[in-house]
């Protein structure tokens, strides 16, 4: 695609490659440091719950600026020197501040992000998953890399990498030029109570409970397939088979969701999730097992994804889109995951297969929300 598409792409690989390295490593690093499972646990959810709030102040700030690129290089670079303080001190107490602290605004960051790209897609919009397919791209390239790199050289290192990718996305948000929207086309806004609706409130308490449904996997995957035996190359490729197969889908979602339709979509999505965590619980021992459940991954996040961004294309009103894109962040990624990684720092100790379980019950659940509220739209 032509420009600015490569660095719009070139920012989802960085931004992703982050995530990259904090799911399958960060939790072996908090581990290597002597951290309880517990208190992993704890700032895992430290990170899910500064989705809560930090994506709405900045969703209404980039709603109400010219240039939405300004809240993004602002978040970037407040991020990259929050997490330098991970160097100053290793104590639980002082990393739940450096998580709180760097999460608060790395998380604001992408919703807006979502919001600029759609913008520069314009018409195009069934092409924004080719797009954001190179945040897959990324993923891979961390796990993938990372695992191999750890079967011979120390977790220790993982501060050092997290610190580089935050400057390089500081770097790169820079390079890319908003899109400039003059204030007098925003003069008369509508009120987010429009969104108040009985089926988009669905949407969101169904995005919420999939996403609570992901943490025991996000918080835990890396200890539980170690534990299983898997070494930690293995467990950086399975990692990285999950973002292949979700990065496939993206590749091709530009033609499967006009054929399939966005409620379809995010019911494959809901189904692929009440299944895959209740396989993960019985087959983690089988490595033909395990492949087959990370593919899944392409339904549980590169459907669900897709399908609740094209729903909030449809839904949301343009002159509330970074609030609305904020609004879905923060409740299902926010609350959904902070919640779901208290749960499961609660659950796990007891039970991991009680943990994925319940992530299957909460997946049922939210499937008889969509079907009871969300088909209305």
């Amino acid at each position: 695609m032509d420009y600015p598409h490569v660095r719009l792409s070139a920012f989802y690989a960085v931004y992703f490659a982050i995530l990259g390295v904090l799911l399958p490593f960060w939790p072996l690093y908090l581990s290597d440091l002597g951290l309880s499972v517990a208190q992993i646990g704890t700032l895992m959810a430290v990170l899910m719950l500064t989705r809560i709030v930090s994506p709405f102040i900045w969703g209404k700030l980039g709603d109400s600026l010219d240039n939405r690129m300004r809240v993004i290089q602002w978040g970037s670079g407040a991020a990259a020197l929050c997490f330098i303080g991970v160097f100053w001190d290793q104590s639980f107490g002082w990393l739940v501040l450096v998580v709180a602290g760097y999460s608060f605004f790395w998380n604001a960051i992408l919703p807006q992000f979502e919001v600029v790209t759609l913008d520069y897609l314009g018409d195009a919009h069934h092409h924004y998953s080719r797009v954001r397919a190179w945040g897959s791209v990324g993923f891979i390239g961390a796990a993938v890399g990372l695992g191999w790199y750890f079967n011979f050289a120390s977790i220790t290192h993982v501060p050092f990498i997290l610190a580089a990718c935050f400057i390089s996305l500081t770097v790169l948000s820079w390079t890319i030029p908003g899109l400039v929207t003059h204030r007098a086309d925003k003069a008369v806004k509508p009120s987010i109570s429009v969104l108040l609706n009985s089926s988009f409130v669905s949407f969101l308490v169904a995005c919420l409970l999939i996403q609570l449904a992901h943490a025991p996997y996000y918080t835990y995957f890396s200890l539980y397939v170690e534990q299983a035996g898997y070494s930690k190359g293995a467990t950086g490729f399975y990692w990285a088979l999950g973002a292949i197969s979700e990065m496939i889908l993206f590749m091709f979602m530009h033609r499967l969701l006009p054929r399939i339709g966005t409620f379809r979509l995010f019911v494959v999505a809901l189904v692929a999730s009440l299944v895959r965590w209740i396989l993960l619980d019985i087959w983690v021992a089988s490595p033909a097992a395990l492949f087959f459940i990370q593919v899944l991954h392409a339904g549980t996040f590169g459907a669900f994804h897709a399908a609740s961004i094209d729903f909030l294309r449809k839904h949301v009103p343009i002159g509330l889109s970074g609030q609305g894109q904020a609004l879905y962040s923060m409740i299902s990624y926010g609350v959904g995951g902070a919640v779901g990684s208290f749960l499961s720092a609660w659950i796990w100790p007891m039970s991991p297969t009680w943990a994925f379980w319940m992530a299957s019950a909460v997946s049922a659940v939210a499937l008889g929300i969509t079907f009871r509220w969300v088909a209305r739209t």
